[in-house]
């Protein structure tokens, strides 16, 4: 990749806005990254979103990414040798090294793929991104559901609830559809006010 797209994930951690920054120190709040521009929505809701996430589900900062389906499908190719797009990719970080701070990894959307998704299952961009956020948050805590007989889906479920969720990504029906205007790219009018800023 060259130096305009997103570092890599083992480095997004320390990256901010305006370009690269030390390591969140502890008990520091969870960091929202914006690396794509195409896609609008209220960010300030996701970063408040954040915030609100307990310390149980979350006992040590982390970083979320916003990124373009062009690259979450590099990131996917290279970790997962899936050369597709996705639409939430985790990376934790372990457990610390001996006198080493906290930090629970970084988690990867693609807000492409998020607004399409969002619109399919007649979502706000912003409801569909928090879904996504706990659905990492889940990985980076080390559960994983293609293994744990359902114990993550019954998490997820249980903690969409306590945020305010309608439903997590493991549980949502897919014949659940509404046509709804997704968010807007820039540049572009927007077909309805819900969802943008």
């Amino acid at each position: 990749m060259n130096s305009s797209e997103e570092p890599d994930p083992p480095t997004v951690r320390r990256m901010s806005a305006s370009g690269p920054r030390a390591r969140p120190a502890r008990g520091s709040e969870p960091r929202l990254i914006h690396r794509q521009s195409r896609i609008s929505a209220d960010w300030k809701e996701l970063e408040d979103f954040l915030r609100q996430i307990p310390a149980a589900l979350a006992p040590s900062p982390f970083s979320v990414c916003l990124l373009s389906d062009r690259s979450i499908r590099g990131y996917n190719l290279r970790f997962r040798q899936k050369n597709e797009t996705t639409d939430v990719l985790s990376f934790p970080m372990g457990p610390p090294e001996i006198g080493g701070e906290n930090y629970l990894g970084d988690i990867l959307i693609s807000v492409e793929t998020a607004n399409r998704n969002a619109a399919r299952f007649g979502l706000r961009l912003e409801n569909e991104l928090k879904v996504l956020v706990l659905h990492g948050l889940l990985h980076l805590m080390g559960q994983d559901h293609e293994r744990d007989h359902g114990q993550m889906a019954r998490n997820e479920r249980r903690w969409a609830a306590r945020l305010g969720l309608a439903h997590g990504l493991l549980s949502r029906n897919p014949s659940r559809r509404r046509a709804v205007p997704p968010c807007r790219s820039r540049g572009s009018r927007p077909r309805s006010r819900q969802g943008l800023k």
